[in-house]
């Protein structure tokens, strides 16, 4: 799971060095590869303390297609760039530095990511890949992001989520066991086996009621289940209970109506919600841990970025800690 570190002093840019150092031995990183690594979460961290508002960096290791390593994902409030191209430029500075800090970010990633605007804070993801190794290409045109935290307090997380392709279906499944902490989670954890083991011929409607038989006896959930056919240009969602959905195609934002009802308890009346899907269209799902009315649209071209960064945005500005939250964005790449 990830591990979250808020950064607001010195000391703790030392904590996300450490973290960075300990995932990157278990990911048997080479020393050249812990060396960008470390410096990747000491330039990160440093420029929170410096400039960042309410900033954190989240650590964890990332496998990605056969490429494998580090991640970190760096969220502020703070005034954000008013140009970043001239921020990323060595020599540029306005804190009375060198000027090098983000140049040498980007040149130690093997995937670096960003999100700013003035006066909304900024958003970083950079992977540093062991061997500097590229994920294979694939035939696969929809990639996934996706962020969750347990409730403050709690060690487990009661929401889960999976992504999984099976035939000409990519398929994302989000799940908020009822409650948190170790019960919820045992319930979220019967519904993604129950996901993952579905064949091409079940429709999200069907992997719910496989579901609900499967969770009997567990506290049940309230999910989401979306499956895209790329080729076909289908899209099909089944939702129950308070999973928010909505899925963006250009300047458009539909949202996805769930059913009420409790997944292993009370299921009543569900069905498949069909529409078409297009290049460049994304979908996002979250449980109810993230508060108010989201909406990627809102955020000035922050759809054409990484899913995970869009993800983490949206954790951001949205994500309660007196809940499990998760957000998951899957995007067509074509």
């Amino acid at each position: 799971m990830d591990t979250t570190i808020e950064v607001v002093e010195q000391s703790q840019v030392g904590q996300v060095r450490r973290l960075v150092a300990e995932i990157g031995h278990s990911q048997q990183l080479s020393a050249a590869d812990l060396g960008r690594a470390a410096l990747v979460a000491t330039e990160v961290s440093t420029n929170l303390v410096k400039y960042g508002k309410s900033g954190s960096v989240t650590v964890s290791p990332f496998f990605d297609e056969g490429a494998v390593g580090i991640q970190l994902i760096a969220v502020d409030q703070g005034p954000g760039f008013a140009d970043f191209e001239a921020a990323a430029r060595d020599g540029h500075s306005t804190g009375g530095t060198l000027g090098i800090g983000l140049g040498a970010i980007i040149r130690a990633s093997d995937l670096f990511d960003s999100y700013t605007a003035p006066e909304q804070g900024s958003a970083f993801l950079a992977r540093v890949a062991r061997g500097r190794t590229a994920p294979r290409e694939t035939a696969a045109r929809i990639v996934v992001g996706g962020r969750r935290t347990s409730m403050r307090g709690e060690t487990e997380c009661g929401d889960a989520w999976a992504h999984a392709s099976c035939g000409r279906w990519e398929r994302i499944c989000v799940v908020d066991g009822l409650g948190h902490g170790p019960l919820a989670a045992v319930a979220s954890a019967a519904a993604l086996d129950v996901f993952l083991a579905a064949v091409e011929a079940d429709s999200p409607e069907t992997i719910i009621r496989n579901c609900h038989a499967a969770m009997n006896g567990t506290r049940g959930a309230v999910m989401g289940v979306a499956a895209i056919d790329v080729e076909a240009g289908r899209f099909i969602f089944t939702g129950v209970g308070n999973i928010t959905g909505m899925v963006h195609s250009g300047f458009e934002a539909k949202h996805l109506m769930s059913t009420e009802g409790i997944v292993g308890h009370n299921l009543r009346s569900i069905r498949n919600v069909e529409r078409t899907w297009s290049p460049g269209d994304a979908v996002v799902l979250s449980s109810d841990g993230l508060s108010g009315r989201w909406n990627v649209a809102r955020y000035d071209g922050l759809q054409q970025h990484h899913p995970l960064l869009v993800a983490s945005v949206l954790f951001r500005d949205f994500a309660r800690d007196t809940d499990d939250a998760t957000v998951v964005v899957a995007k067509d790449r074509r």
